[in-house]
This record gives structure tokens, C-alpha cells and sequence, in this order.
């Protein structure tokens, strides 16, 4: 595209978001006419490893949201880290893209903040609200202000905490303490019933992110869970109630041998008694943790029946990341390129209204934090005439993630052979790497590289990298990871730049 056409599509799109800035949405219907625009929750968990995303562990939000809609068996999180992941679904975009590779600077290294989820579909009309834990050291940034594109907003100020901890009340700080009642994923839950409930009373549709923090590390005088690295679960009876479940201990766990492996892991020693023995309490208290969002969920999704919204909303259930419980001989954290990690609880919910299909009950198709913004746009969209991802200035931002609709019944095609790319930089902990259906393949600052056949070895035992007998699939996948690299949209989306499309 030449110059000039660049400046004209940017004018024209610059036109479009100022009169998508006044067009306001009737709940009756949207000016795509026929359905009504539908609401929007997002329910995030910290942390949440596929091991506690169970039916067992789970049975309410399995009743609720998985058990009616779409479960997806590759869910990934790109990266696996906070601030990077949040940040992906606040954009729709690669770290490359949004600016954001690490907690450590975390919100400050946000590109366009004022160019967001939350502003597109504030701009078109919707109500919005944020609850809970938003992206790392943002209040360094804004203090109690809300986040650009936040109409209701109750977040952490500073650390996030399960006891003992402030909140931003739509700028206002509010202090809770250490009383059972201030538990902050019930105080969460409470604020999210509120939301749904005032909410369901204006003709205008409602999008809330409601960010748990469990069942990340927290601070926690409840035996056993006092160690670092151990969830804060609400009290003892919590933990009482799971501490007869065995500790999951698949071939990765406590890997017998590491020669294969990068020097990062290559150099852990084997897990002894006593570390095995703080992962099982650290597992306890993870379920724990859960537990109790389980029965939020629960509550939010009958105030969403209560209120009668529950037939117009889209729900999606989803971690920023997962968690080593030693696999690997990882005793914990998020950020390796692997499975624990990487594949994490992921599910949606959409109602008949919005289907164009049957229901689709799972799907080993590859999706990412990425996919959610792009997913809302998509359905915001089929029910008002523009939602643009545009500034009032014409600057755009073009999404690397795709609308998962096709997946869930509602049309179109999706790739078969997608690959997600995952790129962190953590201090020296640096690499980028592809994640299809059957491969994990990644590229490490170091030199060092890991290639896993998903489909021989899901628990990742043995690295192929290097191995003649992988040699082409090793290329190939190299070849795209470098496109990935420097990706940007979605063929047939978006218009053609100078940079490769997100394949």
C-alpha cells in the first residue's frame, strides 16, 4: 500500500470512530438490527493450572459456563505471565505489538493505553466495568484513576492481596482488612452481583472484566499455607475439605532426566522429600483458593439469571497463565515454555441467541488470550453498525488475534494448522516460540532451542531439537515462528501492511 492510500485509509477509518464515538446502542437492538447487542463478562483467575480446572474441583462453574458452552482443550496463554497476557486481551495483540514482555515494568511499557478493548466498546455504546486484579504496577501509573475506557471500575491499588488490602472505587480508595468478610474474592464476587444488577437496569449492554486474584501466591496465616509461593485460601475449612486430594504426578513430575533440557532446567536438582512435601500443601491451598471462586462464579451467573440477562450474555472462563506443581522439577511459577504453563483453563459460553450453529462441546482447536478482544469485537459488531478500533486521531490498532466464532458455532472458517506465538523477556529469561496443535517449539536468548511432538509426548520428555528425525518440522517451524515474530492482523481482516500477517 502506498503512502497516500495508508493516509486515506486512515482518514476514513479516523471519520469512522468518531461517529462509532456517538452512536449509542439500544438493548432492544443494535443497529445491526434483530438481536440485541449481547453483554459480555470475563471471569479471569490468576495462576490456574489445567490440574484444578476440574469438574471435581470445579462442579459450579462446570454446571454454569463449560458444561453449557464450548471447552477448549488448547486454550494458550501468550504469554505465560501476567501482565503480558492481560495486556494481550486488553489489545488483541502479541507482546511485539503492545509493548508488554514482563511484569517488571509491566502497564508503563503499554503502547496506545488510551486504544483499547474497553474504549472500543465504551465508544459503541456499551457499560463498562472492571473488577479485581488489572495489569501489573498500574496504579504507578494512574494511581486510583480508573483505566481509559472504564466507566465502573473497583481494582486493586498496588499489591494485589486476599487480606489487608486497598481498592480504587472509580478513584476513590477504600481500605479492607482482615475479617472473613473482606476476603477479596468475595468482596470481588459481591461487586460483580452489584455491577450485574445496576447494569441489567439500562437499555444499554454491559461488558464487565472481573479479574480474581486466586489462585496466585498470597500472603496467608492458615496452616499450611503460610509458605511463599502458597495460595491464601479463605480459612481452614476450606483446606480441610481438599487435603485428602493426591497431589497429580504425571511423567513430568520430578523429571528423572533433565540432560535434554535447556541449562535453565538442566541445573534444578532433583525434588527432595521435604520440597515434594511443600508442593502437595501448596496444591491444597490452591484448590482452596478455587473452591471459593467456584461458588462466585455461581453467584454472578445466578444474578445474571435473576436479573434476566442471562439469554444475552457471552461468558468466558479463563487463566492468565498456569503453574508448575514439579513438573520439570519446577516446584512452582508460570514462565517456561511449557504445558503446565502454557495450556490453561480456557471455556465460553454463548448463548442460543448468538449461535448460528449447533453447540460445539469441545475443541482441540489452538486459541489465546489474543482471541478474546477480537471475539468481542466480532459479536458487538454483528449487532451495531461499526465497533472500531480506531483512535479519534485515525491511529488503528489491528488486532494479531482472531474471532473464535467459527469454533463455537457461529460461522466462518478457522485455520487448521494455527500457531500461537509466545514471546517473554524476563530479566535473562528471554525467548519466543510457536505453539500449534502439535508442536511446541522454542528459541531461547541463550542459543538453545526445544522442540516437543505434543501429539508422542503431551508431557514433554523428550526435547527434538536437533534430531534428524525432526529436521524438516524443526525448519518449518522456525521458518513461521520468524514471521510470527514480526506479525501484524489477520488476512482477509485487515488490510495488507509491509509486516506479515498473524497465521
Amino acid at each position: 500500500m502506498t503512502g497516500i492510500a495508508v493516509r486515506l485509509a486512515s482518514l476514513t477509518l479516523a471519520l469512522a470512530t468518531v461517529a462509532a464515538g456517538l452512536f449509542q446502542v439500544s438493548a432492544a437492538g443494535g443497529a445491526g438490527g434483530g438481536k440485541p447487542p449481547p453483554n459480555f463478562l470475563l471471569v479471569m483467575v490468576d495462576d490456574q493450572a489445567l490440574n484444578s480446572f476440574k469438574r471435581a474441583y470445579m462442579p459450579r462453574t462446570f454446571s454454569r459456563i463449560v458444561d453449557q458452552g464450548t471447552r477448549f482443550r488448547n486454550g494458550v496463554a501468550a504469554p505465560p505471565l501476567c501482565c503480558p497476557d492481560r495486556a494481550g486481551i486488553l489489545t488483541g495483540q502479541y507482546p511485539h505489538n503492545h509493548g508488554v514482555f514482563s511484569n517488571l515494568i509491566g502497564y508503563a511499557s503499554l503502547r496506545d493505553p488510551q486504544n483499547t478493548l474497553p474504549v472500543w466498546l465504551d465508544r459503541a455504546g456499551y457499560q463498562t466495568g472492571f473488577i479485581g486484579k488489572f495489569l501489573n504496577h498500574y496504579t504507578d501509573v494512574a494511581g486510583a484513576a480508573p483505566a481509559p475506557g472504564f466507566d465502573s471500575w473497583f481494582s486493586f491499588m498496588g499489591h494485589a492481596r486476599y487480606y489487608d488490602y486497598y481498592v480504587s472505587k472509580d478513584g476513590k480508595v477504600r481500605h479492607f482488612g482482615v475479617d472473613r468478610a473482606d476476603y477479596s474474592t468475595d468482596v470481588f464476587t459481591r461487586e460483580a452481583q452489584r455491577y450485574v444488577r445496576r447494569s441489567s437496569r439500562s437499555h444499554n449492554p454491559f461488558f464487565l472484566w472481573l479479574a480474581y486474584e486466586a489462585p496466585h501466591a498470597g500472603i496467608s496465616q492458615i496452616d499450611p499455607c503460610q509458605a511463599p509461593g502458597s495460595a491464601a485460601p479463605p480459612d481452614r475449612a476450606s483446606v480441610r475439605a481438599v487435603e485428602d486430594v493426591p497431589l497429580p504426578r504425571p511423567p513430568s513430575f520430578n523429571e528423572r532426566d533433565v540432560s535434554d533440557k535447556p541449562a535453565l532446567i538442566r541445573n534444578l536438582p532433583p525434588l527432595d522429600h521435604q520440597a515434594i512435601q511443600q508442593i502437595k500443601d501448596n496444591w491444597h491451598c490452591a484448590l482452596a483458593a478455587m473452591g471459593e471462586v467456584d461458588k462466585g462464579v455461581a453467584r454472578v451467573m445466578r444474578e445474571l439469571k435473576r436479573d434476566g440477562v442471562d439469554r444475552n450474555t457471552i461468558v468466558i472462563y479463563v487463566s492468565d497463565n498456569g503453574e508448575f506443581f514439579g513438573e520439570h522439577r519446577r516446584a512452582g511459577g508460570k514462565s517456561d515454555i511449557y504445558e503446565p504453563a502454557l495450556n490453561v483453563p480456557f471455556a465460553v459460553r454463548i448463548p442460543d441467541t448468538y449461535r448460528r450453529g449447533r453447540r460445539v462441546r469441545a475443541t482441540d482447536a489452538v486459541v489465546s488470550n489474543q482471541d478474546i478482544a477480537a471475539t468481542l469485537v466480532h459479536y458487538a459488531h454483528r449487532s451495531i453498525d461499526r465497533v472500531s478500533t480506531c483512535d479519534r486521531s485515525g491511529d488503528c490498532r489491528r488486532m494479531d488475534g482472531r474471532s473464535f466464532a467459527p469454533l463455537v458455532g457461529g460461522g466462518g472458517q478457522w485455520p487448521s494448522k494455527r500457531g500461537v506465538l509466545v514471546e517473554i523477556a524476563v530479566g535473562d529469561h528471554r525467548y519466543k516460540a510457536i505453539r500449534t496443535r502439535n508442536y511446541v517449539y522454542s528459541e531461547l536468548k541463550t542459543g538453545e532451542r526445544e522442540l516437543y511432538d505434543l501429539r508422542s509426548d503431551p508431557y514433554e520428555l523428550q526435547n527434538e531439537a536437533g534430531s534428524p528425525a525432526y529436521a524438516e518440522a524443526q525448519q518449518r517451524l522456525a521458518d513461521r515462528l520468524a514471521q510470527l515474530r514480526r506479525c501484524s492482523g489477520i488476512k482477509g481482516r485487515d488490510a495488507p501492511s509491509d509486516r506479515h500477517f498473524c497465521e
